[in-house]
């Protein structure tokens, strides 16, 4: 744990908790390290903005029944009041969904008093929906002053992120956004999906329809204002009949074609049912059997199980089918009879409406996000959307040109600003490739790639099982065999010492793992006379979710048994060509050796630079939060530290938060305090200085954290450590979530794809001068456009400079056993990912069955989670990396 090199500067003393700590500032001493190449960014310059103060309205509207408008609704409201000159003749406001921003001011006026409109929202223009009637209420707030991020983004400004510069941002990209928003189809405040005139819609397995928009932002640069602008994709359902859309939904990835419509009108088997089910429950559908050009919308509840031909209800006392229904009321006889129907459940009085699909249509903008796309969707969406650095600046700039039209926006001549429409060029710097040491010695990476012939330290491997969770007819004994035989050559060549053959066993794929893996831990214990290192797990598919195989084995394994597990898919077994398997025992061959405790490789002695030859640390940082299709499961957090003075081989902790929606790490105070034990344990000592990365942090929640997070490690220090040894910490935040991409102007500075290539850092123009911020691209991307990680250094009690920062943070990207790769972020914050990910499924919670309405919060309408608990993985491997 020690180094030669020197960081300059003193080291600072460590604050009392009690004390404010401020965020660090960048060092005076600019970076220098690396070969400086031109780089076009995607952002576009404000060249001129007088930084105006603009006066900002509340605007609640609610409906007849005193609920609050839907974002839609709110939009469509505040475009016909505008419409109908309610704001005055020749102002020209903006709206954010949230307040109303304008740099005259309103005929409102300056009282306490309330402004009331009633506002009539006529039918869509394709006759669907109702015409609505909202009351909106509106009341002067006061001004903002844009002068803050004037003064924020000055050269040697003093002024730090605060409350008024997240609010001038707000407002800027209300003023930004407003325009486009109002024109097209939009997703939140700053990405819009222009209506495709010249192609198909794009479909994704499983009937979902992907949309390619375009994103901009407005952000602080070096002392001038930028917008950033990307391109972008997500999910829809798409619009249209569902006679239409049903054959989309029920293709499987490997169907030629589609069902057509005579086919449907034979009608369905129940798992397709099942599925159609499952993929239009929440959806919404105009109706179309009315004939008088009025399309009604409706949210589905369900779909029925029996045909429109077979499912009866109630009129006038006697039972009527569907079909006969609308034959009689409507004088239509359906086509498709044989289909199921759409039910509606009407939440005033809890009664049914049946609709038959053929009377049905998906309605415009419905964004597909409450439901996980499938591993084949995912997939194909992946391959849809990597573009190359060349076609996708060359797609932003059409949208700069075509969609924004900045310069032809009233709502920014409004407030002055004049946007040129060229992408900045900035000065980047390729940091060179750090030396790794092997068994074979030193070897240094060729475009952010290696070959990793023999292990540098090799776990041994005496008592193995393997537990094939799949039908017999897919994968025989004789197969497994051989599959296994060669994965155990792959250890073997890599190094390990691998004594005996392992265990092999069946279980059922439908269910009882945990009987049927505690059978066999059992019998490989007494079949060794010592217990099992590993359960390699063959599984049907790896499935994502608490559900799945591969989340079930992971639990059991690790918080019953106490033995590492490591999980392939059958099907890889069987590879389109032989040595297809023997790559994929190559990968496996990595992360079981570190499992086990090994080391694949290391960064060569001199590489690290912790600016110190006392001990140091690495910790990673990242929290679960549970997604739309996962409402109500709480968060998890995690964090993992480096235990040995190579900083490759890491423990974790993890835990849950009990407050609901709360975006820090609650208990980071007591993982932290375990880590720091652990560590003297192994080392005989406690380190002098500390590198925390945290992921997932945005620049609004930097102060949250440092009061929080920051003091969580101060106060662990201080449980561990004598009074007069605190260490030193460097606190970093890690930002993977961002829009900024980079391009080198000459195609020798890039790699094959046209990428940047590994190792290039940005630290100026698209940042602000006085934070110690970088972005850094520090793995390849053959696919696609690279994007860089954005690295914020928060706390720097250890004066790093900032080459020692970035080359630091660069070759920690070196170290992740999964992989002979960089990868784009660190390492730490990497396996921090994996154990956070794992442990979400360790979490015993209600699911949303006990509490009414609290969506699985125990206590129902509480403000923690109650009876939620979170089990801990056994001791046997919880200092191991069990995780990678």
């Amino acid at each position: 744990m020690t180094s030669t090199v020197q960081t300059t500067g003193k080291p600072t003393t460590t604050p009392p908790p009690q004390q404010k700590i401020v965020i660090a500032k960048r060092p005076a001493q600019a970076a220098k390290a690396g070969v400086v190449i031109e780089l076009r960014a995607n952002f576009i310059p404000v060249t001129k903005f007088e930084f105006p103060t603009v006066h900002y309205y509340s605007f609640d509207i609610t409906d007849h029944k005193k609920k609050k408008a839907g974002r839609k609704d709110s939009d469509k409201v505040f475009a016909e009041m505008k419409l109908k000159k309610k704001f005055g003749v020749n102002n020209l406001p903006v709206y954010d969904g949230g307040q109303v921003y304008s740099f005259t001011e309103l005929p409102i006026g300056h009282s306490t008093s309330t402004r009331s409109h009633e506002v009539t929202i006529p039918v869509d223009s394709d006759g669907s929906g109702r015409a609505k009637h909202f009351k909106v209420e509106m009341k002067y707030q006061g001004t903002i002053n844009l002068r803050d991020i004037g003064e924020y983004i000055k050269i040697g400004s003093k002024k730090p992120w605060d409350g008024s510069i997240q609010n001038n941002l707000t407002v800027l990209n209300a003023y930004t956004n407003f325009k486009v928003r109002s024109r097209h189809l939009s997703v939140g405040k700053k990405a819009i999906f222009p209506t495709a005139t010249d192609s198909q819609p794009t479909y994704l397995p499983g009937g979902i329809e992907m949309k390619q928009g375009f994103y901009q932002s407005i952000r602080p640069g070096w002392n001038q204002l930028v917008i950033n602008v990307d391109i972008c994709a997500t999910t829809f359902y798409p619009e249209g009949p569902l006679i239409d859309v049903v054959p989309k939904i029920l293709k499987h990835p490997r169907d030629k074609h589609e069902k057509t419509r005579d086919e449907l009108r034979r009608g369905l088997e129940k798992r397709e049912i099942d599925a159609l089910n499952w993929y239009l429950k929440g959806s919404m559908v105009c109706v179309t059997h009315r004939g008088d050009n009025r399309k009604p919308k409706y949210k589905v509840s369900f779909l029925t199980s029996e045909p429109a031909d077979i499912a009866k209800f109630k009129q006038d006392n006697r039972d009527i089918t569907v079909s006969q229904y609308f034959k009689e009321q409507y004088g239509k006889p359906l086509q498709y009879g044989r289909l199921p129907c759409v039910v509606v459940i009407k939440p005033q009085d809890r009664s049914k409406s049946f609709f038959p699909l053929e009377f049905c249509e998906l309605t415009t903008g419905q964004k597909y996000e409450d439901k996980p796309l499938s591993d084949d969707a995912r997939r194909d969406m992946v391959q849809k959307t990597a573009v190359k650095p060349a076609d996708r600046f060359q797609r932003i700039l059409s949208g700069i040109n075509g969609v924004f039209n900045h310069q032809k926006d009233e709502n920014l001549r409004s407030i002055g600003m004049h946007v040129e429409p060229k992408f900045i060029q900035l000065k980047g710097r390729v940091l060179a490739p750090p030396n790794l040491i092997t068994t074979g010695g030193n070897i240094t990476p060729d475009g952010g790639r290696w070959d990793l012939k023999k292990f540098t330290e090799c776990a041994g491997l005496h008592n193995w099982a393997v537990v094939v969770f799949e039908n017999k007819n897919f994968a025989p004994m004789e197969n497994v065999k051989i599959a296994i035989k060669q994965l155990r050559s792959s250890l073997i060549e890599k190094g390990m010492n691998v004594s005996t053959e392992p265990l092999i066993e069946y279980g059922n794929p439908q269910g009882g793992f945990d009987k049927t893996l505690a059978i066999v831990a059992e019998k490989a214990r007494i079949y060794r006379e010592r217990p099992a290192q590993l359960i390699i797990c063959i599984i049907q598919k790896k499935v994502q979710g608490s559900s799945g195989i591969h989340a079930i084995i992971k639990r059991i394994c690790g918080t019953q048994l106490g033995v590492i597990s490591q999980c392939i898919v059958a099907s890889n077994m069987k590879g389109p060509t032989p040595n297809r398997w023997k790559q994929i025992c190559g990968n496996l061959a990595l992360k079981i050796n570190g499992k086990l405790g090994g080391k694949n490789c290391a960064l060569a002695e001199r590489e690290l630079n912790f600016g110190t030859n006392r001990p140091y640390m690495v910790f990673g940082a990242d929290v679960f939060h549970p997604g739309r299709e996962e409402k109500g499961r709480p968060s998890v957090a995690a964090v993992c530290a480096s235990m040995d003075k190579t900083v490759t081989k890491y423990i974790g902790r993890y835990s849950m938060n009990r407050e609901i929606k709360n975006e820090t790490i609650e208990n980071l105070e007591g993982m932290a305090v375990e880590l720091l034990q652990q560590f003297k344990k192994r080392n005989n000592i406690l380190p002098f200085q500390i590198v925390f990365y945290r992921d997932g942090v945005a620049e609004g929640q930097f102060e949250h954290v440092l009061d929080k997070e920051v003091k969580a490690m101060k106060r662990a220090f201080a449980r561990v450590y004598e009074a007069h040894q605190r260490p030193q910490l460097t606190f970093v935040i890690v930002q993977k979530r961002h829009h900024a991409r980079f391009m080198p102007v000459q195609p020798i500075d890039a790699d094959r794809s046209g990428n940047c290539k590994p190792g290039t850092v940005v630290d100026t123009a698209v940042v602000v001068p006085q934070e110690f911020d970088f972005y850094l691209q520090s793995h390849a991307s053959p696919l696609g456009t690279a994007r860089p990680t954005h690295y914020h250094v928060l706390v720097n009690e250890a004066n790093f400079p900032a080459d020692a920062m970035q080359i630091l943070t660069y070759k920690l990207c070196h170290l992740s056993v999964r992989c002979n790769l960089a990868i784009s972020h660190v390492t730490p914050v990497h396996y921090a990912h994996h154990i956070a990910n794992q442990a979400k499924h360790f979490v015993i919670w209600d699911g949303g069955n006990k509490s009414s309405g609290s969506g699985g919060r125990g206590g129902g309408g509480c403000s923690k989670y109650t009876d939620a608990t979170c089990e801990r993985i056994k001791t046997d491997i919880e200092n191991s990396m069990y995780f990678v």
